[in-house]
């Protein structure tokens, strides 16, 4: 743990040299060549930092077999496999399907901010809906950006989960 902490404080302060040289407008080639990255990487070695797991993409069967685990006998469970659903279909941040309890504070520009039931539109024929995220990191004048969704076929459809 100590060997991580080291590590990591020197990345920062690395990050830092290289800042203040940029500011200063002294050439900073130095932060790039290879010799240092290796350098820094025997120093992991020796103070024995564990190697980062590897991480997969969350793919459509990963999301299935997360979705058969959801027991859908609460209103949660159901809010939250709706969640994940729509999430996946349309990449969603975080930020976009979540709120804090202290944001229902809002009262009426809540819906300004966060997705609500009118945020939601189904097609007639049920092959589609419109949803209208009021507020996202891509939309940063809140204009509010308008996706469709397809329907699908198997567990991860959100349109049927929005039903």
């Amino acid at each position: 743990m100590a060997g991580t902490i080291k590590v990591k404080t020197m990345k920062l302060y690395l990050a830092g040299l290289k800042s203040y040289q940029l500011d200063l407008g002294i050439e900073c080639t130095a932060f790039s060549d290879p010799r240092l990255e290796r350098t820094i990487q025997g120093i992991k070695r020796e103070h024995h930092e564990p190697e980062r797991r590897v991480r997969t993409p969350l793919t459509r069967p990963h999301l299935i077999r997360i979705l058969a685990t959801l027991p859908i006998h609460s209103y949660d469970n159901i809010v939250l496999y709706a969640a994940f659903t729509l999430a996946f279909a349309r990449f969603l941040r975080v930020g976009e399907f979540t709120y804090r309890e202290a944001d229902r504070e809002l009262g009426v520009s809540f819906s300004k901010w966060f997705l609500t039931k009118q945020s939601i539109r189904m097609s007639d024929d049920g092959t589609y809906m419109e949803l209208t995220v009021p507020a996202s990191k891509t939309d940063p004048f809140r204009k509010g950006i308008t996706l469709t969704i397809a329907a699908s076929t198997d567990a991860g459809c959100p349109i049927n989960a929005m039903k």
